[in-house]
């Protein structure tokens, strides 16, 4: 009887938040192609989901990411928004993946982060700094752009996103994908940068450290420095290049002597002084 009493219950509960779900997202299909259709999936997500921040990033190729929605205040943006589209959001790896055609579904900062992602400089002088604790993002590819992410994240105050809510996450999916990819590939044909396709240089950093360095650094140096921008370990630039570990530490400090720095503070420093221009 007590089992079947508890049941009922967590089928109450169950009911309710279904119908929550239900209600949000019929709001939000009704939204698609309107001003109110990001309010209203931000509605339906968090019917399902605890979460603090909720943003929308656009991306292009190698062109700077466009923000298609957030709910911060403008002060919190400085730091969340504008500041990573001046250049950090070349290191993060949900950039990285929003470019990778075969990426999808849901993705986890935490999953996807190098080993060394929280002694990087890219951690240190951005992420560390907008309080984010834990971030977790939806894949999708309207046909305008190259990828569109929907993150949303817990500050660091809150506990990490648990096992249940990356289901229900993972459950809403499908309807988020359809309704974004729908909505985003209407209203971004006139804002999108053209020039990018599948058979397009997929290099977003080597690029540029290829601009930085004027020719000094060798094809295998850019890639170790990319990785070590990136948060990589010298344990794990190792397996990623399948490489002995005495080989990265040479390349690292060949690296360090030929652009004159002496720690990876300097060469992020040099990095993001190249993204930002003259």
């Amino acid at each position: 009887m007590l089992r079947l009493e508890l049941n009922e219950k967590k089928g109450t509960l169950l009911d309710k938040g279904f119908a929550a779900w239900n209600e949000a997202i019929a709001r939000a299909i009704n939204a698609v192609g309107t001003p109110d259709f990001t309010h209203r999936l931000e509605a339906a997500l968090g019917s399902i989901v605890d979460f603090d921040i909720l943003m929308v990033f656009a991306y292009s190729g190698t062109d700077k990411p466009v923000c298609l929605y957030h709910n911060m205040d403008s002060l919190r943006a400085q730091t969340v928004v504008n500041a990573y589209v001046s250049g950090p959001y070349i290191l993060d790896p949900f950039y990285n993946t929003a470019i990778d055609p075969q990426a999808a579904g849901v993705k986890r900062l935490r999953d996807m982060a190098p080993d060394q992602f929280h002694k990087s400089e890219y951690f240190r002088r951005h992420y560390k700094l907008t309080g984010i604790r834990d971030e977790v993002g939806i894949i999708c590819r309207p046909g305008d752009w190259t990828g569109v992410v929907i993150s949303f994240t817990r500050p660091v105050t809150a506990s990490a996103f648990g096992r249940q809510d990356i289901a229900a996450v993972r459950a809403s999916v499908p309807v988020i994908q359809t309704l974004a990819e729908r909505h985003w590939h209407q209203s971004s044909s006139s804002a999108s940068p053209d020039g990018w396709n599948a058979g397009s240089s997929r290099d977003p950093i080597g690029e540029p450290l290829n601009r930085m360095t004027d020719g000094i650094l060798t094809p295998r140096e850019i890639e170790i420095t990319s990785l070590v921008l990136q948060g990589h370990s010298s344990g794990s630039i190792s397996r990623h290049l399948s490489i002995a570990p005495g080989t990265v530490k040479n390349h690292r400090k060949s690296i360090y002597q030929k652009l004159d720095v002496s720690s990876q503070s300097e060469l992020f420093a040099m990095f993001i002084q190249q993204l930002s221009g003259p």
